[in-house]
């Protein structure tokens, strides 16, 4: 017999670009630092500490099962080209918290008209005034960071014994 693998809202969920990805405990995080958690990522907290930047506390660092990528993963916010709006830069603290800075990121390789060209403000003169490449930035307007996260061992516990009574009824 082959073997069939079900996704559903248990298991999967898609990220902020629509790809179905593996469900564990995933942080989304939004523009202004408001932030969601789903039942495995419950208790973790989520703190705007300036210009994009965001700290992601009450956490172990990043998923260790490597689902997502090298280091558990965030899945970055990307345009019609497939071409991601922002760079990330992240570090785990000592504690298990996770700093993650945001940049903006222009795609000065190709046409002009293709190139993410982000408003920052509109100068005393009426002109528009966009965000330079690499330059610090929120999470772009109707986006959000989706990562993935390590919880302590009680909250994955406590997570596994729910779902093992679910399987027996």
């Amino acid at each position: 017999m082959n073997k069939m693998t079900l996704w559903n809202d248990w298991n999967a969920k898609p990220d902020a670009n629509g790809f179905l990805k593996q469900s564990s405990p995933i942080v989304e995080i939004y523009p202004d630092g408001t932030f969601s958690t789903n039942e495995e990522s419950e208790g973790a907290e989520v703190t705007k500490e300036g210009t994009g930047i965001y700290r992601i506390s009450n956490v172990c660092g990043y998923n260790t099962d490597m689902g997502w990528g090298v280091h558990g993963g965030i899945s970055v916010p990307k345009d019609n080209n497939n071409l991601e709006l922002i760079f990330v830069d992240d570090r785990v603290q000592p504690d298990g918290a996770i700093i993650i800075e945001t940049f903006h990121r222009q795609h000065f390789h190709l046409p002009t008209r293709f190139q993410n060209w982000r408003l920052k403000s509109i100068d005393e003169n009426g002109e528009r005034v966009f965000y330079e490449d690499g330059e610090p930035c929120d999470i772009p307007e109707h986006c959000r960071l989706d990562v993935r996260v390590q919880m302590p061992k009680v909250k994955q516990r406590e997570f596994q014994e729910r779902m093992e009574g679910i399987k027996e009824k």
